[in-house]
């Protein structure tokens, strides 16, 4: 009976099945697509930020490097 009412109405509204997996693939798809931006744009975050958590640390190194060597407040 159920199988009979889903293959009748299948064969009746094609066009709107069609249109309605479409809609489901593109949902998933965009989902999908969001997702991995997502990830790229927080890898990226997380790079910039240890450049310039590096870039202070190699700066505080040469500071204290000149301040041990002798070359300030004289």
């Amino acid at each position: 009976m159920l199988h009979h009412l889903f293959s009748r109405s299948l064969s009746v509204y094609p066009r709107i099945y069609m249109q309605f997996a479409a809609l489901v693939a593109l949902l998933i798809a965009a989902e999908f697509s969001m997702g991995t931006l997502s990830m790229m744009l927080t890898q990226r975050a997380l790079y910039r930020v240890s450049q310039r958590v590096r870039r202070r640390r190699d700066a505080s190194r040469k500071t204290r490097d000149d301040h041990i060597g002798g070359n300030c407040c004289a």
